[in-house]
């Protein structure tokens, strides 16, 4: 039986020249992807220094505006007697 050396055979060089060629391919995909990961990691980093950086009230916005939807306490009923007459002045 003869041993037959990779080089020899033309299919395995084909199929070496397409493996080579679609890892070429893929490590520019993996560079660009790696590119905007790092990317969107700073910006999420920057956006909660910048939350941390503002001032406390930013923080209570949510409680904030759920005290303003709030009704004010009711008053008490005036008393239904009348009481002595006020002067003018």
């Amino acid at each position: 039986m003869e041993n037959r050396l990779p080089d020899k055979d033309p299919r395995l060089r084909s199929l070496a020249a397409r493996l080579d060629r679609a890892a070429r391919d893929m490590n520019a995909f993996l560079l660009v992807l790696a590119i905007g990961l790092a990317t969107l990691d700073l910006t999420c980093l920057w956006a909660f220094k910048m939350r941390d950086a503002l001032p406390a009230m930013s923080h209570q916005s949510a409680n904030a505006t759920a005290a303003v939807n709030q009704q004010p306490p009711s008053k008490p009923a005036p008393n239904s007697q009348p009481g002595p007459p006020r002067s003018g002045w």
